[in-house]
């Protein structure tokens, strides 16, 4: 019983640790740019280039690569997340991939 309180305890703070999340502000897509295997896009409003993720990784990067594109398509906004804690949206990625997207 002692161990089954400890793996609880274990994965209940396994799991806050990796919910952290830190989503970039709602914008439409204004550019997409394919550079070798890496994503960048690039939001309205001044938003900085960033990097939505690497081909050929199987973490879903193409399944982000392609709402993004739809979204565009649709002239609709995104919200891109990425699983770091202290990302600054404000700054060029050119190297942490995105972990989510959701379309509006």
């Amino acid at each position: 019983m002692k161990y089954f309180f400890s793996f609880v305890l274990f994965t209940i703070v396994s799991m806050n640790s990796y919910a952290a999340r830190m989503d970039c502000p709602i914008a439409k897509v204004l550019n997409i740019q394919i550079e070798g295997k890496k994503i960048l896009y690039r939001q309205a409003g001044g938003a900085p280039w960033r990097t939505l993720g690497y081909l050929g990784n199987n973490d879903g990067t193409e399944e982000r690569y392609a709402a993004i594109l739809a979204a565009q398509t649709a002239d609709k906004s995104v919200l891109v997340g990425y699983f770091v804690e202290n990302y600054n949206c404000t700054l060029n990625n050119y190297s942490t991939a995105a972990s989510i997207v959701r379309t509006y």
